[in-house]
């Protein structure tokens, strides 16, 4: 450590470093943050997600395939809302462009 902390040792700060650390990337904490940017286009949310997941690495790092399965099936709830979203959009995409095609192709 760089310095002494005041009133706590080295190992209360690590120990309350790594709590603060640990609810910042907690899957609830994920969720309220994907949740408070609802407003955003669904690529950012999903980019802001996958940040958050990598960028936790740092910090506690998925070393192998099982950690990362952890990882996912953790963050599920963030992870499902935003497929669920996703996969409406496209759909309503796919169909709006069907109904243009149909459109342009009657009046021709």
């Amino acid at each position: 450590m760089a310095h002494n902390p005041l009133k706590m040792t080295i190992e209360d700060a690590k120990d309350e470093t790594f709590a603060a650390w640990s609810r910042s990337y907690s899957p609830e904490r994920n969720f309220e943050a994907i949740n408070s940017i609802r407003h955003a286009p669904i690529d950012t949310r999903v980019s802001h997600l996958v940040a958050r997941l990598f960028f936790r690495g740092i910090y506690f790092p998925q070393m192998g395939k099982r950690a990362w399965l952890k990882l996912i099936f953790d963050n599920r709830r963030s992870i499902l809302s935003l497929s669920r979203e996703g996969i409406t959009t496209w759909r309503q995409f796919r169909r709006r462009k069907r109904l243009e095609v149909q459109t342009v192709q009657t009046n021709e």
